[in-house]
């Protein structure tokens, strides 16, 4: 049994009216674009929350306790032509700071890394290099 389909009718599976199918394309492309440019600006807006200043980054290498001091180990990463000021510290269990030193990686390197040893009151709990931030000299 054959079938037919007359000229008039639309092929099957293709919509009868081609017209509400692109509009309905061109707004789920706009929709597209415009969750792409929220996107976009909530990870800039995370990559720089906690940062202390764009450009520069510090990260605790290691660090190895002792009951009356700890040795840091640090990496601090940024711009060459800027000198940049840290504070490493030794914090206990409440996350009280038993000690602090800070550090400046002067301008003309474009990083440093090191080892500093701070003496603390009682044992610490743990240690960091943090709130790196560019200096005026």
């Amino acid at each position: 049994m054959a079938t037919s389909v007359s000229e008039g009718a639309a092929p099957p599976g293709e919509p009868a009216d081609r017209t509400r199918t692109v509009r309905g394309r061109i707004g789920l492309v706009v929709i597209g674009v415009l969750v792409a440019l929220a996107a976009g600006g909530f990870g800039i807006i995370a990559g720089f929350a906690g940062s202390s200043t764009p450009g520069i980054a510090s990260q605790t290498v290691a660090y190895d306790i002792t009951p009356t001091t700890v040795k840091i180990s640090y990496s601090v990463a940024k711009p060459e032509g800027d000198p940049v000021r840290c504070t490493l510290d030794a914090f206990d269990t409440d996350f009280n700071i038993l000690a602090e030193k800070t550090i400046v990686v002067p301008a003309g390197k474009s990083g440093a890394t090191g080892t500093e040893t701070l003496r603390t009151p009682r044992e610490a709990t743990g240690a960091r290099i943090h709130e790196c931030a560019k200096t005026t000299g």
